[in-house]
């Protein structure tokens, strides 16, 4: 059987984790078997096997790409000249990624890869090391603003990082439990809490 290309399996790889995030998403982590993974994605069980020997390692690989997706976004509006308005900018494209309809896979899947980190190690591990990319950029983020005189520096940068991730999360908990919550009121009381923290 000849070799595939590097971007070829890198292209296979993405289609075996985009059909997990749907059984997943569908049918829950528990529920979903690996050979609903194998009809979704439309490949036999030793093509996946070449990329995936479990549930677990396919959970992981969906939590790495989320994890990565928010660094890159955090990093790129992290560019912005004015601190504040960035902070702005990332929680607008939060709301828009996860809390519209069309988020409600994702949705799913965050909540999902939380509950299960609380009895599994490894993916316990790839939250906390997930969350501390995101808090560490928010973080400097913060501090280029207090630097400015544009946030309080009385309360610590990593405090604050915490606390709006805390927000995101909740939201995306909020939105699960109840659907028709009105995204720009959620977002109103974000401003509400950035405008707190903003220097006179």
């Amino acid at each position: 059987m000849p070799r595939l290309r590097p971007e070829r399996k890198a292209e296979r790889r993405a289609q075996i984790v985009a059909a997990a995030r749907t059984c997943f998403a569908r049918s829950g982590f528990h529920n979903a078997t690996l050979q609903d993974v194998f009809a979704e994605a439309g490949l036999s069980a030793g093509c996946v096997y070449n990329y995936f020997r479990s549930k677990d390692e396919l959970m992981l690989a969906i939590a790495d790409e989320r994890h990565e997706d928010e660094r890159r976004l955090i990093a790129e509006v992290s560019e912005m000249d004015d601190p504040v308005a960035a902070l702005r900018q990332i929680a607008k494209t939060f709301a828009d990624q996860y809390l519209k309809d069309d988020g409600l896979d994702k949705r799913r899947i965050a909540l999902q890869t939380w509950s299960e980190a609380q009895i599994n190690p490894f993916i316990l591990s790839s939250v906390r090391a997930g969350m501390d990319g995101p808090r560490a950029q928010l973080a400097h983020l913060i501090r280029r603003g207090q630097a400015a005189k544009r946030l309080t520096s009385r309360l610590d940068a990593d405090a604050i990082a915490h606390t709006i991730i805390a927000l995101f999360h909740g939201s995306v908990l909020q939105k699960l439990w109840k659907p028709d919550i009105d995204n720009d009121s959620h977002f109103a009381v974000f401003e509400h809490f950035l405008r707190s923290i903003e220097t006179e």
